[in-house]
């Protein structure tokens, strides 16, 4: 007897019949092709566009043929694949990957057997011209509901992530066309401009589709579609009677239930996690920029003339040289709202300096003319004495006729240590909202694009490997147990199914065909499986804190490298015996696994600073030098969250402290000799000699014994002694390590 999808033969064990299957699966190298081909063809026509000023992508082309070919999954895997390496190339596709991948969902059910189904029904008795006319529809349609997922919610995402239309020429003057002829606003230019230019594109990609699907031998489509079903393909007719005859709630109802709360349920805990951190970061980073704004206002400031600057304002020698040097330090952050300098009385703050500013939304503010006294806001009383004893306050939210502002307060005093007056920087309250609405819109659409790729596939592997196979089992035997006699009719009927899911199921279906009652356990393969995932995600977490280290382009091998050398100096440390009763194996362990993190507050230094090809300005190295607190915040905050005692204590030493020098001239907190914690004092050797040995954009590298030199010389002043000595008597594996990733 010979299935639809397989071909019966004798089990060799005499027990009954199993089938040989002729079927291809996602892993299937033809299928897999197909993907990797469609890819490229997606990625191909997007960097060809990409390069004229067309308000164009073509980035859907190859997900259309491989979802018309290959079937749903392939399209969906397939549109992600297209998304996540353009995002390499240009920072956003990632977050147009839902879209693509929906539009593989449509492209599916344009291609399927169900519409073309319908439609043969439909096209029954008609004419060859109206089979062509309901064709044309179809395809218009088709291509009118792609632009509407494309240009319409893709050109809302834009707006959402960017607050501001697209800056390609076409859709400018589209816009300026429908502006002017019709007075829309600019969103709604903007909506309806990519609409009508995405239209386009996908009418030019769908005929390019098209041709590349029609041209297509048949063999290569058999051979590259990949088969979803697991048994006899089913009718819908079959479908429905089958469910008609089923009481309760469908299993596949249920799995996909949990599964998709379950995901939306851990993404929504994820997002909420990350916006509270994303937000009390904005604030702490904004507060910081408002500090460091005033405290380089303050010192713009001669305390000597405050007085004559007031008195005389403009006219005094050296105040246009101090505004306009003011008006510099205003402009280098985009964040500062206002900056001005008051000399605060009982009787209210008298203005020295104020800059004129524009707020977010546009308004112009006039800054107050020299020696205006501006009476206290009711924000200010709390603080009034604290500022009228010349104190620096921790920044305030203030509240005036501008709305909220975060203000930070620097003094100035003169030489006899008395305050002068104040330099004041603000920043809109507001952004950080902002800041934090358009954070949790990219986390949202990154994390939907895997969701909608985990559920689809998982939706569709349900109802393929799981719902069919059991609706088609549970309906027929229901038909044997209803019969007064099992024939072989019957039992040919249910053997018909051919399921071949690889599984539990499959095995019960064989099962029922031998008229046995074997199951075979899969906890192993699901306990390999869990503990492969789990490996799975250990590996991303290290994977994800290399990526806050690839941020500095100097870094090459850094991370490996310093590891390796405070290995090497952990084993010389206690093969002579120093620190003995600190080195211990755990302790050992914590350092070495602590070594890769101890940069960690660079996640919070500026590109600009951190890649800056030159020497930093002094004004740079002050923020440079803030990674070191800022790691300890950050792991401090990680380890809070952990009971018991974990590695990452010592990590949080190594980042806060690894610039701390022996003689307690280093930063952040000028600590000396073994008050510095001695993981700290481990990964400054390490850190120091792999700068030293490494090439940078502002110098070459030193040559190793030159490098080797400059550490040795340095033990007694910025190193502990004896970590110099354990390194220097290691140079051999210093040398081997440094030539290592040298040749990597």
């Amino acid at each position: 007897m010979t299935g639809s999808a397989g071909i019966l033969r004798k089990d060799e064990s005499g027990m009954g019949r199993i089938f040989i299957h002729q079927k291809n699966n996602i892993v299937n190298p033809p299928v897999v092709l197909l993907m990797v081909i469609c890819t490229l063809l997606n990625i191909m026509f997007s960097m060809v566009v990409r390069e004229t000023p067309l308000p164009f992508y073509f980035d859907t082309v190859g997900t259309i043929v491989a979802t018309a070919l290959g079937g749903t999954v392939p399209g969906i895997i397939t549109a992600f694949a297209t998304n996540a390496i353009n995002f390499f190339m240009d920072g956003e596709s990632i977050f147009y990957a839902p879209l693509n991948m929906f539009i593989a969902v449509l492209a599916s059910f344009f291609f399927s057997e169900r519409t073309g189904y319908l439609i043969s029904k439909k096209n029954k008795g008609r004419k060859e011209k109206e089979i062509w006319r309901r064709s044309v529809i179809n395809t218009v349609n088709f291509i009118l509901v792609l632009a509407l997922v494309g240009g319409g919610i893709g050109g809302w995402i834009t707006w959402y992530l960017y607050a501001s239309p697209s800056d390609s020429p076409m859709i400018v003057a589209l816009s300026k066309f429908l502006s002017g002829t019709f007075g829309i606003g600019v969103f709604g230019c903007h909506m309806i401009s990519t609409y009508i230019t995405d239209a386009m594109d996908k009418a030019i990609s769908f005929a390019i589709s098209m041709v590349i699907i029609t041209t297509t031998p048949a063999k290569v489509k058999k051979n590259v579609r990949l088969s979803s079903w697991r048994q006899k393909e089913i009718s819908f007719e079959e479908q429905n009677y089958a469910k008609s005859r089923l009481k309760g709630i469908p299993i596949g109802f249920r799995i996909n239930l949990i599964l998709i709360v379950s995901a939306f349920l851990v993404t929504a805990m994820a997002l909420g996690f990350s916006l509270v951190s994303f937000r009390d970061n904005t604030i702490e980073s904004l507060k910081l920029i408002a500090s460091q704004t005033a405290y380089l206002a303050s010192k713009e400031i001669d305390p000597d003339r405050v007085d004559a600057f007031i008195e005389q304002g403009y006219q005094a020698s050296g105040y246009a040289k101090t505004m306009e040097r003011l008006s510099v330090i205003k402009e280098s952050s985009s964040d500062i709202a206002f900056l001005y300098v008051y000399k605060i009385e009982k009787d209210g703050c008298i203005v020295v300096f104020d800059l004129d500013t524009v707020l977010s939304d546009g308004t112009y503010v006039e800054g107050d003319t020299p020696g205006k006294v501006v009476q206290f806001e009711e924000a200010y009383k709390p603080f009034l004495d604290e500022l009228l004893a010349g104190e620096k306050p921790e920044p305030l939210l203030m509240e005036d006729e501008y709305g909220s502002f975060l203000a930070a307060y620097c003094p100035v005093y003169d030489f006899r240590g008395n305050c002068v007056c104040y330099a004041v920087s603000n920043i809109e309250a507001g952004l950080v909202n902002q800041l934090s609405q358009r954070f949790i819109g990219r986390i949202i659409l990154l994390l939907a694009g895997f969701l909608v790729l985990i559920i689809a596939i998982s939706v569709l592997t349900t109802r393929y490997h799981v719902v069919l196979p059991i609706l088609g089992m549970t309906v027929f035997a229901k038909e044997l147990t209803e019969t007064s006699e099992v024939n072989e009719e019957s039992l040919s009927k249910l053997e018909d199914l051919d399921i071949h899911t690889g599984d539990e199921i499959e095995e019960l279906y064989r099962s029922l065909c031998k008229l046995t009652g074997d199951t075979v356990t899969q906890l192993k393969d699901i306990r390999n499986k869990t503990g492969a995932i789990s490996s799975m995600q250990n590996v991303l977490i290290i994977t994800m804190a290399d990526m806050v280290e690839s941020r500095d382009s100097d870094t090459g091998a850094h991370v490996l490298k310093t590891a390796a050398y405070v290995r090497l100096i952990l084993q010389g440390l206690k093969r002579n015996g120093y620190y003995a009763e600190k080195i211990s194996d755990k302790f050992m362990r914590d350092v070495e696994m602590s070594a890769p993190l101890h940069d960690l507050g660079k996640i919070n230094i500026p590109d600009a600073i951190l890649n800056k090809p030159g020497k930093l300005t002094p004004e740079e190295f002050e923020i440079m030098k803030t990674h070191t607190t800022a790691g300890r915040t950050i792991l401090e905050k990680a380890i809070s969250s952990m009971e018991g005692d974990n590695y990452l204590k010592e990590a949080r030493n190594m980042a806060a402290y690894h610039h701390e020098r022996w003689d307690g001239k280093g930063y952040p907190e000028g600590l000396h000799g073994e008050v510095i914690p001695l993981s700290a004092r481990i990964m400054a050797v390490a850190d120091v000699f792999d700068a030293l040995s490494s090439p940078r954009v502002y110098k070459p590298a030193f040559p190793f014994e030159e490098a080797l030199k400059i550490i040795q010389e340095s033990a007694g002043t910025q190193f502990d002694p004896k970590i110099v000595e354990v390194f220097i008597e290691s140079r051999g594996e210093v040398r081997k390590i440094l030539k290592k990733y040298q040749e990597t």
